[in-house]
């Protein structure tokens, strides 16, 4: 019995154990599919384009899709960017590679691009003996072929015509492969003679004489000749240019080709004076700077120097500093004007040189600069002598000729100070019995060569003098002799053409000026409004007596028209 029942029991576990056993169910495995977003796709030559493939089901990896190009050497792709190389066709290809039979193509066209041409001119009127020149703009970029059809008329030569004849021809440029032109219908006329005088205006006195040159171009044919005609023979005569003020009053000389083709003209004014007055004035010393600015920089100007209109020392030495920097000298109260305000509005300047510590131009005021957008730099000493040593240095100049004077007398520093500018010889100051350590400093550290001293020994004293390199002294009995002096010593290195004056009654006109004067090469005459001073007079007769232009500082209660009529009057 027991063993019976325990072959039954042996039977169960095997029966159970069968039936445990999990036996593979075969399955047919997932199918996969490749497609593109493109079937067919057209390029230019060097122009690109992407595929994007989508693999089936999603969530499919396709990290390690195989790309083909059937003619790389037409199409080239790399992870599905292609890029057009040549012209011709191609089949872009991808595929599964664990299963081969999974693939997607694209058909893909290469052109080449789309010529462009145009030409900057299609029409032209040139006269004989001119040239001109033509461009084309071309795509894609080759050379370019240049034809004339008749070149007796007209030549070219890359691009560039010469106008031979009277006629008409056509300009053809033609691409280099053939496949695109352009052209320019060019007319050839007769050259018209341009006449141009050396002077559009001129200013005389009664009996004066100047001379007007005409330049005329292409020549006149020669049977066309050049005359000379005035408007009003009695008040100018001409003769051959040559025009002479006949009584006071205006005319126009004109230079006319005799055929009347062509002509210019030359106004002309008959003065008292015979000389061309330019007064720059307002009703104060600050409305004065601003007219001086305008007329010299009517465009603006980068940079500006700034100085009190209160007293003079601390920008004595401002004029080289202007000129460097091509500033306009303005004059500030102890607040900034408005017309000071209006002036740098228009002048827009991006850096303005302070001239002097805040006792002179306020920490206010540069602030008010600030919130203006301009940029300031203060140059100051903790006395007149540094302050003029500190604009000497921002000039830059220490070597070759330096010029000392008296810090206390204004009138020779204006006087020096266009000339200084333009020749670029820093201005110091110093003291009459001694030189101040800070110029001493200076000097000694410095290399000038030569030392203009201005004044005599009750200005300059000799223990000044001694200390310094090579001084030669320019001396006068007065501001007034010293002025001319001064004048005289430099006379060959101004443009006496144009002068200008300002009294020498006190600073700001002068020194607003000096920035003026130095863009003209020209120099200041100092007068007197109520005595002109036989010294400046026996100047002008010498010296001015081929001045055209006169710029005067100040309205009449400054400097008088019979003050200039006096100095100019021959």
């Amino acid at each position: 019995m027991k063993k019976k029942y325990s072959m039954s029991l042996l039977c169960f576990l095997l029966i159970f154990s069968l039936l445990s056993i999990s036996i593979p169910v075969s399955a047919n495995p997932t199918t996969t599919s490749v497609s593109l977003d493109k079937s067919t796709i057209v390029l230019t030559i060097g122009q690109t384009d992407t595929l994007t493939a989508t693999v089936l089901p999603a969530g499919t990896p396709n990290q390690n899709l195989t790309w083909i190009s059937s003619n790389p050497n037409v199409v080239n792709v790399f992870n599905g960017l292609l890029m057009g190389l040549n012209e011709g066709t191609a089949y872009i290809t991808v595929m599964n590679p664990s299963a081969s039979s999974n693939y997607a193509s694209c058909f893909v066209i290469v052109k080449k691009p789309d010529s462009e041409m145009t030409i900057n001119k299609t029409n032209l009127v040139l006269p004989v003996g001119s040239t001109e020149t033509l461009t084309v703009n071309i795509s894609p970029s080759q050379a370019v072929n240049w034809n004339s059809s008749n070149p007796e008329i007209v030549r070219v030569f890359n691009g560039v015509l010469m106008a031979q004849k009277v006629g008409t021809a056509v300009i053809t440029a033609t691409a280099a492969d053939g496949s695109k032109s352009v052209t320019c219908t060019v007319t050839v006329k007769d050259a018209k003679a341009t006449i141009t005088l050396n002077k559009s205006t001129a200013t005389l006195g009664v009996g004066k004489t100047t001379t007007l040159t005409a330049n005329v171009s292409p020549a006149l044919p020669s049977n066309v000749y050049l005359m000379w005609q005035s408007s009003n023979p009695g008040i100018v005569s001409v003769s051959g240019g040559v025009i002479t003020g006949v009584s006071l009053g205006s005319a126009v000389i004109t230079a006319i080709a005799s055929d009347g083709s062509s002509s210019a003209t030359c106004n002309v004014n008959v003065t008292a004076t015979g000389i061309n007055t330019i007064r720059l004035g307002g009703a104060n010393r600050y409305e004065t700077s601003v007219q001086i600015s305008k007329n010299g920089w009517p465009d603006g100007s980068t940079y500006a120097v700034l100085a009190t209109g209160n007293n003079y020392p601390d920008a004595l030495s401002a004029a080289p500093l202007a000129q460097k920097y091509d500033a306009p000298i303005l004059l500030t109260d102890k607040t900034l004007p408005q017309v000071t305000i209006n002036e740098l509005t228009r002048l827009k300047p991006t850096q303005i040189f302070i001239c002097g510590g805040t006792g002179a131009i306020s920490k206010t005021i540069e602030n008010q600069l600030n919130s203006m957008g301009i940029i300031t730099e203060r140059l100051e000493g903790k006395d007149r002598y540094e302050t003029s040593i500190a604009i000497a240095k921002k000039i830059g100049v220490t070597s070759g000729e330096l010029i000392v004077v008296n810090g206390y007398e204004w009138s020779d520093a204006l006087s020096v100070s266009p000339i200084a500018a333009k020749k670029g010889i820093p201005i110091v100051l110093t003291d009459k019995g001694s030189i101040p350590d800070s110029v001493k400093s200076f000097v000694n550290s410095s290399n000038f060569s030569k030392t203009y001293l201005l004044g005599g020994t009750d200005l300059i004293g000799n223990q000044v003098k001694n200390v310094l390199p090579n001084a030669e002294r320019i001396i006068g009995s007065n501001k007034f002799e010293r002025n001319i002096n001064i004048l005289k010593e430099f006379e060959d290195d101004l443009d006496l053409s144009k002068i200008c004056i300002a009294t020498g009654a006190d600073f700001p006109d002068a020194l607003s000026g000096s920035a003026l004067a130095a863009t003209l090469s020209s120099a200041i005459v100092l007068v007197d409004n109520n005595s002109l001073k036989s010294v400046t007079s026996q100047y002008s007769a010498d010296s001015l007596i081929q001045t055209d232009d006169v710029y005067v500082f100040g309205l009449q209660a400054v400097v008088s028209d019979n003050v200039i009529n006096k100095l100019f009057t021959k």
